[in-house]
């Protein structure tokens, strides 16, 4: 099992006074993306879920568009290919996929940024559909679906270090969550389990533990998930580009409250 938490002596400072004691802190490591054993892209990253978190990216970065496009994934933690370094994912993919790549070279994404809103939103829109969901939701399942993500992020509850991010039903039946450091590496690797277990994302909905940034609702739709949830609020990139793309936007949902920012037919039972 990946170590996620190690113990650190620190000194603390409470009221006039200093210690030193023992605390955890969160690792972060980097994991090299590899495609056709060239190296595509590195992320500083919580470990875990290797796999999932490389096709995630994958696929919320519009490199594939489903897993039929993968052909084989090797990860050397599993000891399947003891001539890869240590973190490092190789994907292999079907010509079509691998000709999306373009010319990319290699670049490091750290944790606390992703596509940091290269193109701009009307490029995006020209480039990407709509998504296309019939899902509807309550707001009652909606709060019901929040009051769960605390109970995901057990390294969070140790460190204060981790952002977590789940997929769900609106009955609670599904709900797939992962931490990581970077949010936006915490919604890779819920897509790429999601992608993993075949489930249909159309039917699914974001939770975040964080605010909605534009990269996150980009990647919300390029998977298709209709409808994004946060405790905190977005930003006005992110409003723009799910109002453009048919993606419904909540945040601030906390105990009896939320605001909905974008497309509110979602919600059979909000009335704006």
């Amino acid at each position: 099992m990946a170590t996620m938490v190690l113990e650190k002596s620190i000194w603390r400072w409470r009221r006039g006074r200093l210690e030193e004691m023992p605390d955890e802190v969160v690792v972060e490591e980097p994991l090299e993306i590899r495609l056709q054993g060239e190296p595509f892209q590195v992320l500083m990253r919580l470990p875990g879920w290797e796999k999932e978190l490389a096709l995630g990216f994958l696929h919320t970065e519009g490199i594939i568009r489903s897993l039929a496009e993968v052909v084989a994934v090797h990860f050397c933690g599993t000891a399947t290919d003891p001539l890869l370094p240590p973190n490092v994912v190789d994907v292999i993919l079907t010509p079509a996929a691998l000709e999306r790549r373009g010319r990319r070279h290699l670049e490091v994404a750290y944790s606390s940024c992703g596509l940091c809103a290269k193109e701009a939103v009307s490029e995006i829109c020209q480039k990407l559909p709509p998504v296309a969901s019939s899902l509807t939701v309550t707001t009652g399942q909606i709060l019901s679906l929040m009051n769960l993500l605390p109970e995901a992020q057990p390294v969070f509850q140790k460190t204060g270090g981790t952002h977590a991010v789940a997929l769900a039903s609106p009955d609670g039946a599904v709900f797939v969550s992962a931490e990581d450091i970077g949010r936006h590496n915490a919604m890779d690797k819920v897509v790429g389990r999601a992608l993993m277990e075949k489930r249909d994302m159309a039917n699914l909905v974001t939770l975040l533990s964080g605010r909605i940034s534009f990269e996150m609702a980009l990647k919300s739709i390029r998977a298709g998930i209709p409808i994004l949830v946060a405790v905190s609020a977005p930003t006005s990139m992110a409003l723009d580009l799910a109002q453009a793309l048919n993606l419904t936007l909540v945040g601030f949902a906390r105990r009896d409250r939320m605001n909905v920012y974008t497309h509110p037919e979602r919600l059979t039972d909000f009335i704006p």
